[in-house]
C-alpha cells in the first residue's frame, strides 16, 4: 500500500522540469515552456559526503563496511536495510511506514462489521461503501463532471467567468484562480481572519516552471497525462486535450515569477512576508478586476475592516492577467486542475488513471487499491468520526496516561536546556520559560467528543439510492458553510486541529500545544511491552522535537498565548539568527550523491528540533540508573531506519525535513553522550568538532 505523505513525514503542523512547448493554438495564446538539459551520466547515488544515501534502495550491499566511528546510522541499520526489499508497488519502506501500513488495515477493519446507529459514524460507513461500490460509480460515469466543465468551458468572456465565482458556490467550482478564506489572525490568533493567496500550482513549486528539476518533470508528465485522459474521456479530442493542458501550463508560466517558492516558503521570514493586511478599501483597489471581494459576500462572510494578503504581488499579476486574451488560458487551466482533481472519484478507469498518476510520481508499480483508497479518503474527509471510531477500537487510558506522564518528564528536562542556554538573556529566558510551561500536551485523542460532532451533515446513503458525487459535494458545502458559520465567533483554542488515526505528532504555534497523536505512539514506535531506553528513544524524542519547535525559527516568533509577538531582546534575537544560519550552512555542505546539493535553509527548523529533541531526551536518560546507551541510540536510528526508491530520494531533497539517514547522523554527532560512549574522536567520520557543532539549543 502506498502513500505519497508518508516519506515526507512531517513531525510538525507549523503551519511538499519541463520538456514540453506549447505550440500558438485557437485556444489561446501558448508561451514556451522552458526544457530540462536532458544528461547522459550515469549517476553513482552511493557516493555522497561525508556518508553515502544509504536510504536508497540498492546503494547498501553486504560488502558495505559498517562501523560505527564511521556512519552510525548503517551501523546500527545495516542487517534492516538487507532485509527489506522494495518491491514494485513500495515507494519506501521502514519503521514509520510499517506503523502505518499497519494503522491502514486497522482502520479498513473499522468497516467490516456492521452497520452503526451513531449519525456520525453512519456517514462514515455510508461514504465508505459507497466509495467501493463500483458498480454504482460506472453507472454514474463522468457525467457529473461533464456537467462542471461544460459550465467552464461556455465562459467566453472575462464578465462571464466573473460571474461563474461570484455566482457557483464553492462546493460546485471546478477549480480556483486564487484562495480567499477564514484563518486564525497569527497576530490575535483568538480570532480569525480573511486571507487572500493564490491557488495551488499544478507543479507545486513556482521555481519548477523556470528551472525545472527532474522530480518536477516527472510530476508534470504524470499530471498532464492524467488530464488528458480524462479530457478525451469527457469528449475532447487528443488535439483539443494537448492544447488544454499546454494551455493551463503556459498561464501557471506566467503567473508562477509571482508565487513564492517552496524555498521562499521554508525561510525564517514567510510569516511576516504573507501577513499583509489590507482595509477593505485597499483590497478593492488591489483585487482590480477580480471579483475577490464579492465572492466573499455573497459566501456569507460579513465585511471586514481588515484582510490579510499573503502576497500582494500574485493579486497585481493576477489581476494583470485577467483580460479577455488570456481568458482561453484560464478557463483551460480551470478545467485541467478539476479533471484532475476529480479523477479519483469518479468511474474504476478515472480512479485506475488516478492511481496511475501516483505511481508515476512515486516511482513505484502499485495495483490499484479500491478499500485502502476509501479508507485514507474518508479518514480526511470525515475525520472526526473516523477519530471517534478508531479511539474507541484500538487506543486506551492507560497509554494515554503513560504518554501523558512522559510529555510532562520531557517538559520538566526542557527547563535545563533553556536554563542553560549560553546565548540567552535573563529577559529572553524567562520569556521562553513562560511559554515552555504554557505549552498544552494533546495525547493520543480528545478527552471529549461533544465538540466535534457533524451536526447538520447529511448525505444519501446507498440504500436511498445516494451517490459518491453528491456525498462529497454535500461534505464540502457542509464544511464551506460551518467556516463560513464559525468565522466571526471567538476561536476555540481548546479544538483539536489534528485526529487521533492520523500518524503524526506536531507542535502547532497559533494554540501553543503538541500533538502526540493515536496513530504515532503504536508498534515500534511505542508499544507498553518496550523498555524504558526504547520509549525515550522514540517517542521521548519526538516529544522533545516538538516541544522544540515551540523555540525554533518559527515558533521563536509566537508567544506563549499563540500570538506572533516578539518576546525576545535584540541581541538575543541576532544570536540565534547566527545560530541558525550556521546550521542551514553545515547542511549545504552534505550532499546525498555527487552533484546533490542539499537546501540548508529550509531544514533549520526541523533539524534544529531533532537536534534539540535528542538533547533533552539525553537529559532524561541522564536521571536514569543504569541507563543502556547502547540501545537508547540503536533505537532511535531504528525510528528513522528507511529504504526508498529514487523518486522519493528526490522528493525528500526539497523537503524541510532532513534525509532519514541524516537526522540520525546529523543529530547524533551533535552531543557528547554520544562520542563518548562509542569512543568516537578526530578522525573518526562521526566525529563533530565542539567549534562546528550546530544544535542551537
Amino acid at each position: 500500500m502506498k502513500k505519497v505523505f508518508i516519506i515526507l513525514l512531517a513531525l510538525s503542523f507549523v503551519l511538499m522540469g519541463f520538456t514540453a512547448c506549447s505550440p500558438d493554438g485557437a485556444n489561446g495564446d501558448s508561451e514556451e515552456i522552458p526544457a530540462e538539459e536532458e544528461s547522459t551520466d550515469i549517476k553513482d547515488y552511493s557516493n555522497g559526503t561525508p556518508w553515502p544515501m544509504i536510504d536508497l534502495d540498492g546503494v547498501v550491499t553486504k560488502d558495505t563496511p559498517a562501523d560505527a566511528k564511521d556512519n552510525f546510522a548503517l551501523y546500527a541499520n545495516k542487517d534492516n536495510i538487507l532485509s527489506r526489499e522494495l518491491k514494485k508497488d513500495d515507494a519506501i519502506v521502514g519503521t514509520m511506514y510499517d506503523v502505518i501500513l499497519a494503522g491502514e488495515k486497522e482502520e479498513l477493519q473499522m468497516y467490516a462489521g456492521d452497520e452503526p446507529e451513531s449519525h456520525d459514524a453512519k456517514l462514515a460507513y455510508d461514504l465508505y461503501n459507497m466509495m467501493i461500490d463500483w458498480d454504482s460509480r460506472n453507472k454514474v460515469g463522468v457525467e457529473p463532471l461533464k456537467k462542471q466543465t461544460d459550465a467552464v468551458e461556455s465562459l467566453d468572456t472575462i464578465d462571464k467567468l466573473t460571474a461563474y465565482y461570484r455566482d457557483t458556490p464553492k462546493a460546485e467550482q471546478l477549480a480556483g484562480l486564487w484562495y480567499a478564506d477564514s484563518e486564525k489572525d497569527v497576530e490575535d490568533s483568538s480570532k480569525n481572519i480573511i486571507k487572500v493567496s493564490n491557488d495551488k500550482l499544478l507543479l507545486m513549486d513556482s521555481a519548477e516552471y523556470s528551472d525545472p528539476t527532474e522530480y518536477g518533470t516527472i510530476l508534470k508528465d504524470a499530471k498532464m497525462k492524467l488530464a488528458k485522459r480524462m479530457l478525451v474521456k469527457l469528449g475532447y479530442s487528443e488535439d483539443e486535450a494537448q492544447q488544454k493542458t499546454d494551455n493551463a501550463l503556459a498561464f501557471e508560466t506566467k503567473l508562477a515569477p509571482a508565487v513564492y517558492t517552496s524555498e521562499e516558503n521554508g525561510s525564517e521570514d514567510i510569516i511576516e512576508r504573507s501577513n499583509n493586511h489590507y482595509t477593505r478599501t485597499e483590497l478593492k483597489e488591489a483585487e482590480g478586476k477580480l471579483p475577490i471581494l464579492e465572492v466573499l459576500d455573497n459566501t456569507g462572510y460579513p465585511e471586514q475592516a481588515d484582510y490579510v494578503v499573503s502576497n500582494p504581488e500574485v493579486l497585481e499579476k493576477l489581476n494583470e492577467l485577467y483580460t479577455e486574451e488570456n481568458l482561453p488560458q484560464m478557463r483551460d487551466l480551470i478545467i485541467v486542475k478539476g479533471v484532475i482533481s476529480a479523477a479519483s472519484d469518479l468511474d474504476r478507469e478515472c480512479f485506475e488513471w488516478s492511481e496511475e498518476c501516483s505511481n508515476e510520481i512515486e516511482g513505484i508499480d502499485a495495483d490499484p487499491d479500491d478499500k485502502a483508497m476509501a479508507s485514507g479518503t474518508i479518514s480526511g474527509l470525515l475525520k472526526w468520526p473516523v477519530a471517534q471510531l478508531y479511539t474507541e477500537t484500538y487506543l486506551n487510558d492507560e497509554d494515554k496516561e503513560r504518554i501523558t506522564e512522559l510529555v510532562n518528564d520531557i517538559k520538566e528536562a526542557y527547563h535545563g536546556i533553556l536554563e542553560d542556554s549560553d546565548f540567552l538573556s535573563e529577559e529572553t529566558r524567562a520569556k521562553a520559560i513562560e511559554k515552555l510551561d504554557a505549552i498544552e500536551p494533546r495525547v493520543l485523542y480528545p478527552d471529549s467528543w461533544e465538540k466535534y460532532e457533524c451536526t447538520g451533515l447529511d448525505f444519501k446513503g446507498p440504500e436511498d439510492g445516494g451517490t459518491l458525487w453528491e456525498a462529497l459535494q454535500a461534505i464540502e458545502a457542509w464544511e464551506n458553510r460551518k467556516i463560513v458559520e464559525d468565522f466571526s465567533k471567538p476561536v476555540d483554542k481548546e479544538i483539536w486541529s489534528a485526529s487521533p488515526q492520523t500518524f503524526n505528532c506536531g507542535y502547532e504555534p497559533l494554540t501553543n500545544s503538541i500533538y502526540i497523536l493515536g496513530a504515532y505512539a503504536r508498534g515500534d514506535i511505542y508499544n507498553s511491552e518496550m523498555s524504558d531506553e526504547e520509549v525515550l528513544a522514540k517517542l521521548g524524542v519526538s516529544i522533545g522535537h516538538e516541544i522544540s519547535h515551540a523555540f525554533d525559527r518559527t515558533g521563536a516568533q509566537f508567544d506563549k498565548d499563540g500570538n506572533k509577538k516578539n518576546w525576545w531582546t535584540k541581541e538575543d534575537k541576532e544570536e540565534f539568527k547566527k545560530r541558525n544560519a550556521k546550521l542551514a550552512e553545515y547542511f549545504n555542505a552534505i550532499h546525498p550523491w555527487e552533484g546533490q546539493n542539499l537546501k540548508g535553509s529550509i531544514m533549520t527548523g526541523e533539524a534544529c528540533a531533532d537536534m534539540a529533541g535528542m538533547k533533552v531526551a539525553l537529559r532524561v536518560a541522564a536521571t536514569k540508573e543504569d541507563f543502556d546507551y547502547d540501545e537508547f541510540f540503536r533505537a532511535f536510528a531504528d525510528l528513522w531506519f528507511a529504504q526508498e526508491n529514487l523518486m522519493m530520494a528526490r522528493a525528500g531533497i526539497e523537503n524541510e525535513h532532513p534525509l532519514n539517514y541524516l537526522r540520525i547522523n546529523c543529530t547524533l554527532q551533535q552531543f557528547d553522550e554520544f562520542l563518548d560512549f562509542y569512543g568516537i574522536t578526530e578522525g573518526d567520520n562521526m566525529y563533530l568538532a565542539p567549534e562546528d557543532r550546530v544544535n542551537i539549543w
